[in-house]
């Protein structure tokens, strides 16, 4: 049997291929041209038995594939674990078919370099050394159906596709790698299909998702978007992903679905002259940053949103310019909004700013969640569907909360209380003379009587009724007077209550 004839340029230099030839050719089986292979008929060995041959090589120049060009590769189910561990590559090398790695296991790291490949199947694969797919195309431009399967593939060390172009859809359903999953300058035309794959560090620069790409319950420590294209109307879509860190730079406009996710910490940026979405519903959002202003902020949505340690006070200055709104959303949102819902968002908000010990902020959310709850109560009052008391009790509980809103601000703003207990005093002083007057001794202080001046004693009066002290120096004169000093009294008390209250959590914040 003599050597393969082909010759081939490597690193510089010219090398012949060190497998040897096939019966009755110059060449090695791969390096036959399909019709050749196929003319030798059926008894020839296969392509996999020549594989196999090499693995158990000594040579591990007969691992290297060179300007090989096959209808189909079948490799599915091997164990590849030769004498040592250099690669098993293939460099220029044509699969016209489908490249079948499925289920095997390989101990060798594995270079797909320079190459065509029309399908790729290593689904259950197991790869025991690093993978690299560099400079090359899989898939067909005619056909977008999956190109690239790799469902419950085990990555052991490294995944690395760069300068890739995908014809077709990406799936790696529920695939894990162990290290870097490093996508660089990759185009996926499909879709690229990522749940639940269980990664340590993913990175993904200057890589077009043509059709959007889903990482739907992924479990990522580190995951890096950055310098990616999603087009208008596809989605980077990482809800239920749960991410230690995660940091997302676009390209160009993105819609970020961030639902039901765990974020600990990272960062969500902002294209320089386009707007990227983030719709964090239902997501619990640690330490992030978001690239926002005022104008920006509703770029992100949270509603119903979880905050485990979420910086409230570096965007103090952007809640306050948006009101302390934060489910407005310029973006297109999954679910729409109710009041239950918005109620439960800003008690979510409430209890995360209270949980880092922002208590100014808490406050505010706290206002915002009460806001939301009358009109919940509002709502329930209105439905017929529900019972007679309960729309009654509805009722009374709305009135409470307008009540507790206007006189206090909900207890954080004692400020309203002192205006309006000014108010009452004032009101109160210009009512007396103007009743049947105030007994002061023998004199009866009317403004028929004492003009202008009759103010001082009202207030004198109004003040001490409104404090409850009861001196009994001045007294009203007729059922009306008294009428008014007894209302007073009542509102002194219950307003200086809800003063305390209300400046006693002010004082503890």
């Amino acid at each position: 049997m003599t050597d393969c004839t082909y010759q081939y340029a490597a690193d510089g230099t010219e090398r012949t291929c060190p497998r040897p030839s096939a019966d009755g050719h110059d060449r090695c089986v791969f390096h036959l041209s399909p019709a050749e292979r196929e003319a030798d008929g059926p008894d020839a060995p296969t392509l996999r038995e020549a594989f196999l041959a090499d693995v158990d090589a000594d040579d591990p120049a007969r691992r290297e594939y060179v300007g090989v060009h096959v209808r189909d590769l079948d490799l599915s189910a091997l164990v590849v674990d030769g004498h040592d561990v250099g690669p098993v590559a293939f460099r220029d090398v044509t699969v016209e078919g489908t490249l079948d790695l499925s289920g095997a296991v390989l101990a060798h790291p594995l270079v797909v370099e320079d190459s065509r490949v029309g399908h790729l199947d290593a689904s259950d694969a197991t790869f025991e050394m690093d993978v690299t797919v560099d400079e090359s195309t899989l898939g067909a431009a005619t056909d977008l159906s999956t190109c690239v399967r790799a469902k419950r593939a085990s990555f052991e060390r490294s995944l690395r596709l760069h300068a890739t172009r995908l014809e077709g859809s990406a799936e790696f359903a529920a695939a894990s790698v162990d290290g870097w999953l490093n996508v660089d300058g990759v185009t996926v035309a499909g879709r690229a299909h990522f749940p639940r794959v269980v990664v340590d560090t993913a990175q993904f620069a200057a890589t077009t998702f043509a059709a959007g790409a889903e990482f739907a319950g992924a479990d990522c420590e580190t995951a890096t978007f950055d310098g990616v294209t999603v087009p208008e109307g596809a989605t980077l879509d990482l809800s239920a992903a749960s991410i230690s860190r995660l940091r997302v730079l676009p390209d160009d406009s993105t819609d970020c679905l961030l639902a039901d996710a765990d974020v600990a910490a990272g960062w969500l940026g902002q294209p320089e002259d386009t707007a990227a979405f983030y719709d964090l519903t239902d997501a619990t959002v640690g330490d992030v940053d978001l690239d926002c202003d005022p104008e920006t902020f509703d770029r992100y949505r949270f509603y119903r949103t979880r905050f485990d340690g979420f910086p409230f006070a570096s965007y103090r200055g952007v809640l306050r310019a948006n009101r302390w709104r934060i489910h407005e959303y310029a973006g297109d949102p999954a679910t729409e909004t109710d009041v239950e819902s918005l109620e439960r968002t800003y008690l979510e908000a409430k209890q995360g700013a209270s949980g880092i010990g922002d208590g100014e902020t808490a406050s505010l959310f706290f206002v915002e969640e009460l806001r939301y709850q009358r009109r919940r109560y509002a709502a329930h009052a209105l439905d017929p569907s529900h019972s007679t008391w309960h729309r009654g009790d509805a009722v009374v509980r709305w009135l409470t909360n307008v009540f507790l809103d206007a006189v206090a601000g909900f207890g954080e703003r004692p400020q309203r209380t002192v205006a309006l207990s000014a108010a009452v005093i004032l009101a109160s002083a210009l009512v007396y003379p103007a009743t049947a007057g105030l007994a002061a001794g023998s004199d009866v202080v009317r403004y028929a009587t004492h003009g202008p001046s009759a103010v001082v004693d009202g207030l004198y009066f109004s003040v001490v009724t409104f404090a409850t002290l009861g001196l009994g120096d001045v007294h009203p004169v007729g059922s009306l007077g008294r009428f008014v000093a007894a209302s007073e009294g009542l509102a002194g008390a219950l307003l200086t209550a809800i003063f305390v209250f209300s400046l006693g959590r002010r004082v503890t914040r």
